[in-house]
């Protein structure tokens, strides 16, 4: 028996009986292992060299690297259990597919430090993450088919190859050559898997020191109000469901105002459509087509090339509308000036401006020539002054004749607009003027409506009809 002593009977000395254990091998279900374990009263088949068990790796076609070493302490061992002798080779499945955005996609904005100085300026430094048309948003990883495995017995053993990238194109992009590309200039944004580009910048809050100024290529829609020497800017359009107060806000498209325009003497207001709002107070607004107002103008300045329409009254300040006016109340009961002008195109004054600013320096160019020509001699500042202003006539002229030519253009506008009139429907107050290009008309009395202000086209006044 193992472990029991005996005596030597030449020597008489004592000595241990080593046992010789039996084991046998056996590949594992999964075919990944070959095991090697001991018999316990089995003799059959039984392996008890190193041989044996290489032999029997070689019967079973074993074709994986064995650990040897692990082999021999197991024939030595005094107490032998089950062990793993050699693995197969498990395969790698693919990694799934993604997309790799190349921008920030929270579409939240942030306030961006100055580089120069490092320090955050709250009012014009919000940014949001803006893209155009033709960026790439992002890289689309495909998936990898993996690595396949090996059993003991050489068996290739397949890996499962990697998902697709999961995700749903929406507007304002499309694939290309395995890259997102942006169609429309927006903000981005990812939610659920859908990746698009907004058109809308939506605030639930007032534009002021939390956000910053805004300046977005698509529509802008503001839950709360535009703050006092805040501006909004937007390449469409703006919606606003509080007050202007104190702001600035141009829009390419149109602009409307819920809460109404308190312009506090510097609030601007310019579209390249319609503007509409409440009411309008001391402030000054620009339109390529109508302004509707709800209720009263007060004290602004008002220019439109459409119809000025509003529920209410005029007073004060100037309201300039290509193709007419129609209100309630013209005027104020207190004689406040109040100045309506039809058939006047705003910028052909402005045209006139610049091609008479124009002239003032053809004009100061002609004066220092004919002063330099009566001189015997100029010097060599004058030298370079002379030759510096002959190479700026040219380029003067040029733009004269330009500003000339949109004047003519803004005069035949005016010519063939030959409906504008003043639609009033309550009263007309003393010191209001009703002004054209041609003619004017000065209220010097309380007048009760309804009342039509037009010019006769025929006489070139202002006539005064009953009934609207």
């Amino acid at each position: 028996m193992s472990g029991e002593i005996k005596n030597d009977e030449k020597t008489g000395a004592s000595k241990k009986e080593v046992k010789v254990h039996r084991f046998k091998i056996a590949v594992s279900k999964d075919q990944m292992e070959l095991k090697m374990y001991p018999l316990i009263e089995v003799t059959d088949g039984a392996l008890t060299t190193f041989e044996d068990v290489i032999d029997a790796c070689k019967r079973e076609n074993i074709k994986v690297e064995l650990d040897e070493r692990a082999i021999e302490r197991q024939l030595l061992d005094a107490n032998p259990v089950e062990i793993t002798i050699a693995k197969g080779i498990r395969p790698r499945d693919g990694e799934n597919g993604y997309i790799e955005f190349l921008v920030d996609m929270s579409a939240k904005p942030q306030f961006i430090a100055a580089a120069e100085t490092s320090s955050v300026d709250y009012k014009n430094s919000m940014q949001v993450t803006l893209v155009n048309s033709g960026d790439i948003l992002a890289n689309i990883i495909p998936p990898t088919n993996g690595e396949p495995g090996r059993d003991v017995r050489g068996n290739e053993i397949q890996a499962m190859p990697g998902a697709k990238a999961r995700y749903f194109l929406a507007e304002g992009v499309e694939e290309k050559d395995n890259k997102i590309v942006v169609t429309a200039a927006g903000t981005p944004s990812v939610q659920d898997d859908c990746i698009m580009i907004r058109r809308n910048y939506v605030l639930q809050n007032d534009v002021d020191l939390s956000t910053g100024n805004i300046n977005f290529p698509g529509t802008v829609i503001i839950h709360g109000n535009v703050t006092d020497g805040f501006e909004v800017v937007s390449e469409e359009n703006v919606v606003i469901n509080g007050l202007i107060s104190g702001a600035k806000v141009i829009a390419k498209g149109y602009v409307k105002c819920a809460g109404g325009i308190q312009g506090k003497g510097k609030a601007e207001v310019t579209a390249g459509s319609f503007v509409a709002a409440t009411f309008v107070s001391a402030a000054k607004i620009i339109a390529e087509g109508d302004v509707v107002i709800t209720k009263d103008i007060l004290h602004s300045n008002i220019s439109c090339l459409g119809e000025l329409r509003l529920g209410g009254s005029i007073i004060g300040g100037v309201a300039t509308a290509f193709k007419g006016v129609e209100c309630f109340n013209l005027g104020s009961e207190t004689g406040v000036k109040t100045i309506v002008n039809i058939r006047t195109h705003y910028r052909q004054e402005k045209a006139k401006e610049l091609a008479n600013s124009v002239m003032e320096e053809v004009n100061a160019i002609f004066e220092r020539y004919r002063i330099w020509n009566k001189a015997e001699s100029i010097n060599e500042e004058e030298s370079k002054m002379l030759l510096k202003d002959i190479a700026a006539l040219q380029g003067l002229i040029s733009k004269r004749q330009m500003f000339d030519s949109r004047a003519a253009k803004f005069d035949q506008m005016i010519f063939e607009n030959k409906t504008a009139r003043v639609k009033l429907l309550g009263i007309l107050e003393a010191d209001v003027t009703i002004a054209s290009p041609i003619s004017r008309y000065n209220s010097i009395s309380h007048m009760k409506g309804p009342l039509m202000i037009s010019e006769n086209n025929s006489s070139g006044k202002m006539a005064i009809s009953k009934g609207a």
